[in-house]
């Protein structure tokens, strides 16, 4: 196993520590939120017609980059590149922390004909040295198996330098490109990453139906409300879904035996307070297996969660009587769900208003008529009768039921001599 992400956890904090990347903190839950956010299953389907377009394609061992390069449509490494390219874009707007959590498995598929070389290396320099051999292969083979690694180690870089770069080539490749270098072993390793990234956006698809059945079934009701505001413990919830033998529980359940557990200590930054603090690092090769994990601590921790009115996704209210998230909705201005329901809420109460006033205006009016002539019992009867239809029609317009020109028409009726 390479362990390439690790997680560890604070009470409602997270911290993400990647491949070759700084340590980055995030609110619980950020991770099971991105994945439920992100709209993977397009670039599923279009990484598997990637996949039907190159697979089973002999590559020319004469072609060079240049030439291959020449006809991007048919070129496999520029099609990845530019597949991942998009891809990471879109996790990376979503959610961070799960473009944290991304990039590490993906910069490990790149990086695991380095390990394997790296091996293969020790084992020849071993038997060189001591004439012990603890492989199974022969000494001829793991030479060839070296030299093998060593093309496929050189390919990885240029792929993984390509897609984190796109669409500018990078100085290695500009090199290879210049000395009219064969590109077979380099369109391989890039269909074998291709395979990878289907692999990961068929996790991420899954993940995001079975982790909605999870999440209802102990963190949100049916009105899309924390259930810890009903006095429901997720915490209790999740351990009943455990007894009860729930089978996206337990399907999930038995991926927990590929995580690592690990604990790394680290010195106080504050000397006075002396002593070493703990902390508790989770890793594992298999990525839904790091999402059940925060999905189980979001439950251990009673985390409430509720539904956003506005845009409907998961988010963490601040206080019960919270509705909305504070999701960007508008990039131009960088208005969230909360600020826009706000804006909305006062529009609707002008508008509600300005029926009120009209409704009372006409109805002060009418009663003033009324008073003038106390013996017109027909005024009186149209009067009651104008007020019984006035108050139906402000409550319609109040539900949307009817528009303001339709509001209007039954208000100003009497206006127009029409009582009835």
């Amino acid at each position: 196993m390479n362990y390439q992400t690790y997680l560890f956890f604070e009470g409602r904090t997270e911290y993400i520590q990647g491949y070759d990347t700084p340590q980055h903190t995030y609110p619980l839950g950020s991770l099971v939120f991105g994945v439920l956010d992100l709209d993977a299953a397009p670039y599923l389907e279009q990484g598997r017609t990637l996949l039907e377009k190159f697979r089973g394609v002999k590559f020319p061992e004469d072609q060079t980059m240049q030439q291959s390069l020449a006809a991007p449509d048919t070129c496999v490494y520029y099609q990845v590149a530019s597949f991942y390219h998009d891809f990471a874009t879109a996790v990376q707007q979503v959610s961070p922390a799960l473009f944290d959590l991304v990039e590490s498995y993906t910069l490990a598929t790149f990086r695991r004909n380095e390990r394997e070389l790296k091996a293969t290396q020790h084992s020849v320099w071993q038997f060189i040295q001591t004439g012990k051999n603890d492989s199974s292969y022969t000494f001829d083979e793991l030479r060839a198996r070296m030299s093998h690694l060593g093309e496929l180690a050189i390919t990885s870089d240029i792929m993984e330098g390509f897609c984190r770069n796109f669409p500018e080539y990078t100085d290695q490749m500009k090199v290879f490109i210049q000395r009219e270098t064969g590109d077979a072993s380099l369109c391989r390793t890039a269909l074998s990453v291709l395979e990878s990234f289907v692999t990961l956006l068929q996790q991420l698809v899954d993940g995001k139906t079975d982790l909605h059945q999870l999440i209802e079934a102990t963190l949100v009701d049916e009105d899309g409300r924390p259930r810890t505001e009903h006095g429901q413990r997720p915490s209790e919830l999740l351990v009943e879904l455990a007894e009860n033998g729930d089978s996206t529980y337990q399907k999930y359940h038995k991926l927990e035996n590929d995580i690592h557990i690990q604990t790394r200590y680290k010195r106080p930054t504050d000397s006075k307070k002396g002593g070493i603090s703990a902390a508790t690092f989770y890793a594992s090769d298999t990525l839904p297996a790091l999402l059940f994990l925060e999905f189980v601590q979001m439950c251990a921790q009673d985390l409430p969660v509720a539904i956003c009115e506005s845009c409907h996704r998961l988010f963490v209210p601040f206080s019960s009587r919270a509705k909305y998230c504070e999701r960007v909705l508008d990039l131009e201005t960088g208005a969230t769900c909360k600020d826009i329901a706000a804006k909305l809420a006062y529009a609707e109460e002008l508008k509600t208003n300005k029926a009120k006033e009209l409704y009372n205006k006409m109805r002060n009016r009418y009663q003033m008529r009324c008073s003038r002539a106390p013996c017109n019992q027909k005024m009186r009867d149209d009067y009651n009768a104008w007020r019984k239809q006035a108050q139906m029609a402000l409550s319609k317009y109040q539900l949307g039921e009817i528009n303001w020109e339709e509001f209007e028409d039954v208000i100003c009726c009497n206006e127009k001599g029409n009582y009835n």
